[in-house]
Order: structure tokens, then C-alpha cells, then sequence
């Protein structure tokens, strides 16, 4: 490849990045709008991480949100009081506890995900059918850019 050519795809990717970043933080935006359930930000996102690892320590939630523990703690108290997530005993090290989801708290990530999966069906269903096919053509390279992976 020529330097010319190589730093033309340079430039292509550069662009791709940055018109994807832009859509990527539009789309979520326009969903997480249409879609919230009350929750802030930080509370949804404690929520899925503590459904995806369930049960968690509290040390551990807050490693995979990037918080300190005290913010975790008041994330996890305010959830505690929607009834959303409770603290059980860790068996293996009495001194600590874990976080789980509540039934309340599966209904509600549940009802959640649904109506941001309908807001993007009604979305895509509104795109011509050639771009609805090159969206689903371009998932898996999304899916590999989600997994930090290329080539997959």
C-alpha cells in the first residue's frame, strides 16, 4: 500500500470513528430518554452491572462502574430503598456482604430493555429497507468494536 493510500485510510478510519461516536452517543441518548424508568444514570448502570454479575460485592460493583466505594454505597442504598437490589450475606467471608437483584429489580430492567428494544424497532422499521439490511450487516463489526476485538 502507498503512503498516499495509507494515509488516506487513515483518514477514512478517523472519520468513521468520529461519525460513529457522534451516532453512538445520539442513539443512546434518544433511547435512554424515551426510556428511562426514573432511574439516574448512575442507578441503571449499577442495576445492569449487578444483573449481569448477580450476586456482586460491593468492592467489585464498583470496580466494573468505576467509582469509589462510597459512591457505589449510595448508589446501592438508593436502589436498596426502590426495592430494586438487596444485601445478603456472602457465606465464604462473613464480614462482607454481596448485592443482588430483587424481583422488583428484574421487572423493572426487564420492562426497561423491552421499551428501549421497541423505541429502536420503531427506528429502524422507519429506515428504507436497504439501510435496515446494512445496519444488521454491520453488527457483528459492532458487536467486535463492543468486545475490543477486530476480525471476529
Amino acid at each position: 500500500m502507498t503512503v498516499r493510500r495509507m494515509t488516506t485510510v487513515a483518514r477514512a478510519d478517523s472519520e468513521t470513528a468520529a461519525r460513529l461516536r457522534l451516532v453512538v452517543a445520539r442513539l443512546g441518548r434518544a433511547v435512554r430518554q424515551q426510556a428511562a424508568a426514573g432511574l439516574t444514570p448512575s442507578q441503571l448502570s449499577a442495576l445492569s452491572t449487578v444483573e449481569e454479575h448477580n450476586p456482586i460485592r460491593l468492592s467489585e460493583l464498583a470496580g466494573y462502574e468505576s467509582v469509589g466505594a462510597p459512591f457505589a454505597t449510595r448508589v446501592v442504598d438508593s436502589l436498596e430503598k426502590l426495592g430494586y437490589v438487596a444485601r445478603v450475606s456472602d457465606t465464604s467471608d462473613r464480614r462482607a456482604c454481596l448485592i443482588e437483584l430483587t424481583d422488583g429489580g428484574r421487572e423493572v430492567l426487564a420492562e426497561l430493555w423491552s421499551t428501549r428494544t421497541a423505541v429502536l424497532s420503531k427506528r429502524i422499521g422507519n429506515l428504507p429497507a436497504a439501510q435496515a439490511a446494512a445496519l444488521a450487516a454491520a453488527l457483528p463489526a459492532l458487536e467486535a468494536l463492543v468486545r475490543g476485538s477486530a476480525g471476529e
